[in-house]
């Protein structure tokens, strides 16, 4: 009896011992209309293999199982655009990617009899959609003395971007000014920042008889975008506007574009059930 059991909860470990997925790479950043590999490779240790899945958010879009005919499946999932031509057992081809496609993918190994092991791993994809203008920066410009109300509103973009206020080259709030901010979500689930700075104007706010503003939206380290500048002159308290200067950083280039790294958990509870009625067929024989 107590080998039977013994056996009954070895024989799974043993198998996802030798099971394992030794590569896993798959981007992190997307943006929409691109393309993009999903690889999983994995070690069957001497087993033979039963089948590889994939998962979007827990919902099954790619499967291969060599002993079926086609090999191949894929189904629909939102967001998910396979291209089978360009797919295998250990690659999947995704096309078209849309705000949609964003989610958390998992890859599924299983063994075959009489084993029945099982690994997964899985990784979190994000769809950014980046600024297409500079942000732009107005404001009502009063006499010296009273107070200054500046605005920065920036495009629409995915996530949010972050507003951050220069005043004269350097990324401040002056002493005793307000500043708020706000996001708007849009009907094409796209978002868009504003903010609001109120500056009383002082001789302190205007130590050398000017001052420049500027707000620059980001989005992580990917985006950068800088509004024109807004000068306000303590003798002609006229105010000029100055281009702006924008900067695309490429993710891939950012965040090294793939990883090989994941959470991997074994054996998959999904299998569970097919692995202990294995084990119990397996130690019938044995003990037959």
């Amino acid at each position: 009896m107590w080998r039977e059991l013994y056996l009954l909860l070895i024989l799974p470990a043993l198998s996802a011992w030798c099971l394992h997925i030794h590569s896993f790479e798959v981007p992190h950043l997307l943006v929409p209309g691109d393309s993009a590999y999903l690889t999983c490779l994995f070690d069957l240790g001497g087993e033979k293999l039963y089948s590889v899945k994939w998962y979007k958010d827990d919902k099954e879009f790619y499967r291969f199982f060599p002993s079926l005919n086609p090999q191949f499946m894929a189904f629909q999932a939102p967001g998910i655009y396979v291209d089978l031509s360009k797919s295998g057992r250990s690659t999947v081809y995704l096309s078209n990617v849309t705000l949609e496609t964003e989610g958390r993918f998992t890859c599924q190994v299983s063994a075959d009899e009489p084993f029945f092991g099982c690994v997964q791993v899985h990784r979190d994809i994000a769809v950014y959609v980046p600024p297409e203008e500079s942000p732009e920066i107005s404001g009502g410009i009063t006499d010296y003395g009273e107070n200054l109300t500046i605005l920065c509103a920036s495009a629409k973009s995915k996530p949010a971007a972050n507003l951050s206020w220069y005043i004269n080259d350097v990324m401040m709030v002056p002493e005793g000014a307000t500043s708020s901010h706000k996001i708007t979500l849009h009907q094409d689930h796209l978002e868009s920042s504003s903010a609001k700075l109120d500056i009383p104007l002082t001789s302190s706010s205007l130590p050398e008889g000017a001052l420049r503003l500027a707000c620059e939206a980001s989005i992580s380290d990917l985006v950068t975008s800088v509004s024109k500048e807004l000068f306000i002159s303590r003798e002609s308290r006229e105010h000029n506007d100055q281009p702006p200067v924008q900067h695309h950083i490429d993710p891939q280039t950012v965040l090294g574009g793939k990883t090989k790294s994941g959470s991997q958990s074994m054996p998959c509870h999904l299998q569970v059930f097919r692995m202990t009625v294995a084990a119990f067929v397996f130690i019938g024989i044995v003990f037959k």
